[in-house]
Order: structure tokens, then sequence, then C-alpha cells
């Protein structure tokens, strides 16, 4: 099981790249053709933006996995539901928050000129909230344990 949920993990943080949440927010709000798209979200890349921003895209998928391979949590219901809990809210918050950094790049939105910090602030909230949905979702769990062995 910890194999299944660290190899979750690295598929997430390589779907996760910020260029190709370019791509797909250039396909759902433009009317660009998929060969455009490619061209025009890729435009930018380079080994020093793929290596920086990863870096922080890391954030919360190197927490979840140490927690997983380093604890016991992965050998019980209430650790495994707690985990892929977090790795749900890391996972959401990542792609909704790159999403609002990069939609405004491509609509007549306002595309603030400090957004780009997103990229670095979005993975440390999704790892903060991440963390915190695992602790909540064990505590009710072990309360729901506690309260069940009492009757």
């Amino acid at each position: 099981m910890k194999k299944g949920f660290v190899l979750a993990c690295i598929a997430a943080f390589i779907l996760l790249f910020e260029d190709l949440n370019h791509l797909i927010v250039i396909l759902v709000v433009s009317d660009l053709e998929a060969g455009q798209a490619w061209s025009k979200a890729f435009r930018g890349t380079s080994i020093q933006s793929i290596l920086f921003v990863g870096g922080f895209r890391l954030i919360p998928f190197i927490s979840l996995g140490s927690c997983a391979i380093y604890s016991n949590l992965l050998t019980h219901m209430k650790g495994k539901v707690s985990l892929w809990v977090g790795f749900v809210v890391a996972t959401s918050i990542v792609f909704i928050g790159y999403w609002g950094i990069t939609e405004p790049l491509y609509t007549d939105a306002h595309a603030s000129s400090t957004s780009a910090l997103g990229y670095i602030g979005v993975p440390i909230a999704a790892a903060v909230y991440s963390m915190a949905a695992c602790a909540f979702t064990y505590l009710i769990f072990w309360l729901v344990e506690v309260i069940s062995k009492r009757k």
C-alpha cells in the first residue's frame, strides 16, 4: 500500500506541472486549436523554471509521502483514509490554485502583477491544509472508534 500511495504522489506531482495546467486552461477557456495551445502553453518552459517551481510543488507530496513511508498510518483503515483525504486535498488545492493563477492570462480578467508568487504559496498552503485534513480525518475516525467502544 505504501508503494501505491507514493506512486500516486509522484503521479500527482508530474501531472500538476504548471505548464500542463496552462495547456488545460488554454484548451478550456480559449478557442485555440490543440497545436496552438501546446505551443502557447510551453513557450516559456525552461529547466530553471521546472526546477524552481517543481521544488515548491514537491512540498505537499514529500510531506504526505514521508508520512506514508515512515509511519504506520497505511496499516490501518483510519490512517489510510486520512492520508488519502490529505492527498485529495493537496492535489485539489494545487490544481485549483494553479488554475486561478493561470486563467486570467487567457481571458479578459485582470492578471495581478504578483500572481506568479502563487506558484510558491499554493503548494505551501496545500501542504498545510492537507496535513490539517489528515489530522482532522484521523481525529474523527479515532473519536468514532472511542465512542463506538463505549456502547
